[in-house]
């Protein structure tokens, strides 16, 4: 299927994990059309003053290239300023918010979502600001550039505006152990963002596809997906009945690291589920228990959880 289930295209990825900042790189599918849209999750560390992210027209450093959205968290003044820079001129700044949604020492996710005559900006699921279009040709906006204090776990590219969160299916910074409900249930197409990283020292964790909430008697778990360290292994399995079924332990390679920072996305298709990690298709599992029936996601163990999207 299309993304946003990762794969290949034109060899060029449509996802970007753990970046250097400064980050400057092409958008992908070529420039910013509407419905377009870029995630980017990072980490605002202690101390930090500001920093920004810019969609500009080309790389060019002199003469500057024209910014057609330039999106700065100041944090002395807690603000977030906007502008566009044209022909080595800024314009006038935009600053009205409603609050100011970046901290010290905590992740976020920001989208930014490409219409016919503005960028709308969320953050952290919930919608943030509007900037109208001041370069109106948005075929010359091909370039993403990010700079400042602050370190980025990744960029994602969409080419469909149905990941943009108005304040529902997204969870930040999650307690763990982390049970939640799957509203509407798995379907066929439904998919499941989890972003997080894993600990220092880890010996493993779990993603539990499952039919309840329950503890005694334990609910069936129609997928589970659990890296164990020592083996470098994922082990998959489903319990029905109080009973494990078959191991599933076959995988190319071992996509998990110690302190490592990675996003899994699991979509449900009308035979199974796919598994990508960080931006490549991983493996599939095949449907033990109707999709259905399942109503609850659990994740527990060695891993700290950055944010939950459903879509």
């Amino acid at each position: 299927m299309a993304y946003p289930y990762p794969q290949q295209a034109g060899g060029q990825l449509p996802f970007v994990l753990n970046p250097a900042v400064p980050y400057v790189s092409s958008i992908f599918g070529g420039s910013m059309a509407p419905g377009k849209m870029i995630f980017i999750q990072g980490f605002v560390p202690a101390g930090a003053d500001r920093f920004h992210i810019n969609l500009q027209c080309g790389t060019s450093k002199n003469p500057r290239a024209d910014v057609a959205l330039h999106f700065n968290p100041r944090f002395g003044a807690n603000v977030c300023v906007r502008n566009t820079l044209k022909n080595q001129q800024w314009g006038a700044e935009e600053r009205g918010q409603s609050h100011f949604p970046f901290g010290f020492n905590q992740n976020f996710e920001i989208i930014i979502l490409c219409e016919a005559n503005q960028f709308k900006v969320a953050v952290n699921g919930q919608h943030f600001i509007e900037y109208n279009h001041r370069v109106k040709n948005l075929n010359r906006i091909d370039t993403i550039a990010i700079d400042g204090k602050v370190h980025i776990h990744s960029v994602r590219f969409q080419g469909q505006a149905a990941g943009y969160i108005h304040g529902s299916g997204s969870t930040i910074n999650p307690p763990m152990p982390y049970t939640g409900a799957i509203v509407g249930g798995m379907t066929p197409g439904r998919l499941i963002f989890i972003s997080g990283k894993v600990r220092a020292n880890p010996d493993r964790f779990h993603v539990n596809l499952q039919c309840g909430a329950g503890v005694s008697p334990r609910p069936d778990i129609a997928f589970h997906f659990n890296p164990r360290f020592q083996a470098q292994t994922v082990v998959r399995n489903t319990l029905r009945n109080q009973s494990w079924g078959s191991e599933e332990r076959n995988a190319s390679y071992f996509p998990f690291a110690p302190n490592g920072f990675f996003e899994l996305i699991i979509m449900c298709d009308a035979n199974g589920y796919k598994v990508a990690v960080n931006g490549q298709h991983y493996l599939d599992y095949a449907h033990r228990i109707a999709c259905q029936n399942v109503n609850t996601l659990v994740i527990d163990g060695a891993v700290d959880v950055h944010q939950i999207r459903f879509q």
